[in-house]
């Protein structure tokens, strides 16, 4: 038996949804390349959460939250896979550059303590770090010193100087 009215704010097809690990927030992926963040709190009145996410270009295949709720995951017909933060869910915001490599639709995603999953219809999975910062950390170890600036300009010259060891 369905609980109270449907989710119908969209003219295009839902390819995925998922709840967030507290059951609060559901979020939806659509054929029109947009996301949506649901209050379903009170189930017999779910109301959206926000203004749709937008940034693929092509169909939002599948959706997923990090184990903590605080990261969203949007895997995409545009090849590529989004991260977003939603720690406000009323103010999601993207979280870097898409993530690419797939040469197809990504299809699915899933995360995992340390890392995100992602499955495409090149017949690849693929592996995301999660964690930048403890590998930032494990790097500044190793080198036990930071880039000069002229190191930085030879190795990343299109980000400006801002060595992250301490």
């Amino acid at each position: 038996m369905p609980l109270g009215q449907s989710l119908a704010d969209r003219t295009n097809a839902v390819f995925s949804v998922a709840f967030g690990p507290d059951g609060r927030v559901l979020v939806s992926g659509s054929a029109d390349g947009t996301i949506r963040l649901w209050n379903v709190t009170n189930s017999a009145h779910p109301t959206p959460l926000g203004q749709p996410l937008t940034g693929h270009i092509n169909y939002v295949t599948s959706v997923v939250f990090n184990p903590d709720g605080r990261v969203l995951a949007s895997g995409s017909a545009d090849d590529t896979i989004r991260l977003w933060d939603v720690t406000d869910p009323a103010h999601p915001t993207p979280l870097g550059q898409p993530l690419t490599g797939h040469t197809g639709s990504v299809t699915s995603v899933a995360f995992g303590p340390d890392a995100l999953a992602s499955g495409s219809v090149d017949h690849t999975i693929r592996l995301w770090d999660t964690n930048p910062e403890q590998d930032i950390q494990r790097i500044c170890t190793a080198a036990a010193r930071n880039l000069t600036p002229q190191q930085w300009d030879t190795y990343i010259p299109e980000l400006p100087y801002n060595p992250p060891c301490q």
